[in-house]
């Protein structure tokens, strides 16, 4: 924040230093304002400029939270000063309340009501003066009423005194603290102090004392200097260098301006507050331009940089040139794969200073029909050979800005193209080999583990109705576990690889019921949880729901869901199961209310092997690829769509969306089904 402008900086000091800073900028609000009246020339209603507005703007605009508290400082200061120097009561509080609404309104619309106001740019300039404006305004029309009730002045007069005198001084005052300190950058001190010295030089000598020429223009010269050549910054301080000066020496009667201090002093300080308004503005605007100017400048160069370097370090070989007098083909950049293709290692500087001549019968580039097309002027797309390689050419126009004709030559190397293609078509054919004997791998691999575990558990179960030691049926037990672990965990694998395979064959669809299906898969899934207590809920709207599908896949799907719902439903807990009819089908949801799979993993857990990392989910025995087998079999059996829905501290819900009739043509009309043949499919 060292960078931003003094009122900035206060908004975002610590509270302390804040306070401080506020306190000190309100007390110096009183300070100036009574000075400005205190020394006003003799005769004169008002004081030739009041800064203690731009001061109060400044402390207004620096405070944090209700700006209010700090408009309340200012009416405060205001009405001391004014209170010290025995006004009227009626005119020191009217012109407290219009010196705090002024600069509530300044601070409030040149800042958006945000926190800050800069003068880095032409639009926050604009925005500063007419918040200058309307702050005068306020200022102008509050004061002015005052005048008229409290002393019986006239209100237009008054209003215009004040609004010239107020406006004046916050264009000059108020910038000092609301301009950037890092646009200070790169500044050359020497020219600083040089063009400083010329500016308080000419000030003095045009208002100096005795001097009665009209040379009230000639500072605004050495103000424009610093504007073009300076950081605003200075700009903004000399305003205020230019502003004390010229008002001290008019106020000794010099200058054109001074010489009516004594004859007319409202005319005299009418005329300074022009000044000081003109040099302020002109100042302020053509600095800010400036900055402007500069930004692009930067941009541009930024983007020119950024095109040259892709153009440079691009593989597609890039030209372009821009046509002058109609006869000549100055080309303003290359990139070496364009030069190889023109068969060239650099590029002659003539190209990019003289130009190529483009007149009939002289060669260009030294490639007929590249020539030819050139010289037609005409977008045109060509084949070109060059040392064993092929280019697609492609010539493009432009009309530039000014009748200027930009022309873009594109080399496109197709022989490189062409060879990358060919290479990653081999790569994938590769890894689609690769892909089928992993495939095979794990399908051999799983046959040979089938048969040793089913031989176990058969000798497990024979062992079952054996008359067992305690130490042994806890072995028994412990290996009958295991063993159908490994079972489930071959089956996963073999049903994965016939999912994937292109070769698979998808089952006959019969009619059956869903609700029965699904109340049986329920009862098997109890069976998981047994001395843990979880209990299963299965609910629907109807007795019967039947739809032609493939009830094998939907059990196989439903176990795998129902088994992850019980492994993480808390013991005592329960599994709510429900079957839905929607317009164009089924819906099974089947919640669970464990801990839940947190949200940002949900669309990763349909990936094969992968599993939740936290402890929650860690300390559950599990493979990852229950839900790839279930997405796989809804998804490519079953014709429907799988969703898994969480918050990821509540439970988990999977919902199974299944059509009336996966072998319809359409999903809206519901086939006629028998209920006994449904009823005993489901049971089969």
């Amino acid at each position: 924040m060292g960078q931003a402008g003094i009122a900035t900086q206060l908004w975002y000091a610590t509270p302390g230093i804040r306070r401080a800073g506020i306190t000190a900028l309100v007390v110096m609000t009183g300070i100036i304002g009574w000075l400005s009246v205190a020394t006003r020339v003799e005769g004169s209603p008002i004081a030739p400029w009041w800064p203690a507005a731009g001061v109060a703007a400044i402390a207004v605009l620096a405070s944090r939270g209700s700006r209010l508290v700090v408009t309340a400082g200012i009416f405060v200061a205001a009405l001391a000063a004014n209170a010290l120097l025995g006004r009227e009561f009626g005119l020191t509080v009217g012109y407290a309340v219009a010196n705090a609404a002024e600069a509530y309104v300044v601070a409030q619309f040149a800042s958006r009501g945000g926190p800050e106001a800069r003068l880095d740019s032409l639009r926050d300039v604009s925005r500063f003066i007419i918040a200058v404006v309307l702050g005068a305004l306020v200022m102008g029309l509050l004061g002015g009423l005052t005048a008229a009730l409290a002393v019986g002045a006239d209100f237009l007069s008054s209003a215009f005194a004040l609004v010239s005198s107020h406006g004046s001084a916050m264009l000059v005052v108020a910038p000092v603290a609301l301009v950037s300190r890092r646009l200070a950058r790169g500044v050359r001190r020497l020219e600083v102090v040089v063009q400083l010295t010329v500016l308080v030089v000419i000030v003095a000598l045009v208002f100096w004392p005795g001097n009665t020429l009209p040379l009230a223009f000639v500072p605004l010269v050495a103000l424009l200097w610093a504007a073009f050549r300076l950081p605003i910054t200075v700009v903004a301080v000399e305003l205020l260098v230019v502003a004390v000066l010229a008002t001290t020496l008019a106020g000794m009667g010099g200058g054109a301006i001074g010489q009516y201090t004594d004859s007319d002093p409202r005319i005299a300080a009418v005329l300074l507050q022009l000044f000081l308004v003109v040099h302020a503005c002109a100042a302020l605007f053509v600095s800010a331009a400036r900055n402007d100017w500069a930004n692009v400048v930067t941009q541009l160069g930024a983007r020119e940089a950024l095109l040259r370097g892709g153009i440079v370090n691009s593989e597609t070989g890039i030209l372009i040139a821009e046509i002058l007098d109609g006869d000549r083909l100055r080309v303003v950049g290359v990139n070496p794969t364009a030069l190889v293709a023109l068969g060239r290692e650099t590029m002659p500087p003539t190209w990019g200073v003289v130009g190529l001549r483009i007149s009939r019968g002289q060669p260009v580039f030294g490639v007929a029909e590249l020539d030819d097309a050139i010289r037609r002027r005409e977008i045109a797309r060509l084949e070109l050979e060059r040392e064993g390689r092929r280019f697609d050419v492609d010539l493009g126009l432009h009309d530039g800005v000014g009748g200027a004709t930009v022309m873009t030559i594109v080399f496109t190397d197709v022989t490189t193209r062409g060879e990358r293609e060919r290479r990653a078509i081999q790569a994938a054919e590769q890894m689609r080999d690769l892909n089928r004997q992993k495939d095979d791998f794990i399908a051999s691999v799983s046959h040979e583990l089938r048969t040793p575990v089913t031989s176990i558990l058969g000798f497990v179960e024979d062992l079952d109705g054996a008359d067992l030691k305690p130490a042994e049926r806890v072995a028994t037990d412990v290996i009958a576990r295991n063993a159908r672990r490994l079972a489930d965990v071959i089956e996963d694998v073999l049903e994965l690889g016939k999912l994937s395979s292109s070769a698979a064959v998808s089952r006959p669809t019969v009619s059956f019921d869903v609700i029965a299906v699904t109340r049986h898969c329920a009862q098997d899934a109890e069976g998981l949880a047994v001395g843990r207590a979880v209990s299963m809920r299965v609910e629907s709207p109807v007795d019967a729901l039947p739809i032609r599908s493939v009830p094998q896949d939907l059990t196989r799907v439903l176990a795998n869901l129902l088994s992850n719902a019980v492994k993480f439903t808390p013991d005592g807990g329960e599994v709510e199961v429900r079957v839905d009819p929607s317009a164009d089908g089924v819906v099974i949801s089947i919640a669970d209310h464990g801990p839940g799979i947190p949200p940002a993993v949900l669309d990763q857990v349909w990936e094969r092997f992968y599993r939740v990392s936290d402890a929650e989910h860690r300390d559950v025995p599990g493979t990852g690829l229950g839900l790839p087998i279930v997405r796989a079999l809804v998804e490519q059996r079953l014709g429907g769509r799988v969703e898994l829905e969480s918050d990821g501290a509540s439970g988990t819900t999977a919902r199974v969306h299944l059509p009336w009739d996966r072998d319809a043509a359409t999903a809206e009309a519901s086939p006629a089904i028998d209920e006994d043949d449904a009823v005993s499919a489901g049971h089969a």
